[in-house]
């Protein structure tokens, strides 16, 4: 909301920065980098309850948290806010699937190159990565959230990867604060 203490200019200042330092670079040094950036999907009920319990994010999508949860949170409910908390969420998961896909098709390939012996490669398969300026809300937990987190997007990628994808994944988050990131098996 107007006013509100949270920054969330931030998200849009880090996008721009991010944007002009790749138009900055030379023709030759743009051609290296593989960046895009993409409007973040909505996050589904489905992804959500993969780490959320369902009554939680229900009570949340539908307007029927407690004033004290939404203190809790630090944001007061509007739907311009769930929208924007789903697209935070959705964000993550597709940046992750996005990773995963990239990699998944770099090791296809590479293992076609080794069979058919078709000249020299680098196995760049390790360096597959993606990111997703406005994520990174780890303060979520199961049933609540608190200090501005609804939901725990790297915890809901994560499992949104597992149930698609049987082999283990790599989720790092960068940041300074303790991780209370959920993670099943």
């Amino acid at each position: 909301p107007p006013g509100h203490r949270f920054p969330m200019g931030k998200y849009r200042e880090v996008r721009i920065a991010l944007q002009s330092k790749i138009e900055a670079l030379s023709q030759d040094e743009q051609s290296r980098v593989d960046c895009d950036f993409r409007i973040s999907p909505l996050a589904t009920v489905e992804q959500l309850i993969t780490t959320h319990d369902e009554h939680y994010v229900q009570r949340y999508l539908n307007g029927k948290m407690t004033e004290l949860e939404n203190r809790n949170i630090g944001f007061p409910w509007s739907l311009q806010h769930v929208n924007r908390t789903l697209s935070s969420v959705g964000g993550t998961v597709a940046a992750a699937l996005s990773a995963w896909e990239k990699y998944c098709k770099r090791h296809e390939l590479i293992q076609k190159k080794k069979h058919n012996r078709q000249g020299s490669f680098e196995d760049t398969t390790h360096l597959c990565w993606s990111a997703h300026v406005a994520g990174g809300t780890h303060h979520a937990f199961k049933d609540y959230g608190e200090g501005f987190c609804i939901f725990s997007d790297i915890a809901v990628a994560a499992n949104v990867l597992l149930q698609k994808y049987p082999a283990p994944a790599l989720i790092q988050q960068s940041n300074n604060h303790t991780q209370k990131n959920q993670l099943s098996t």
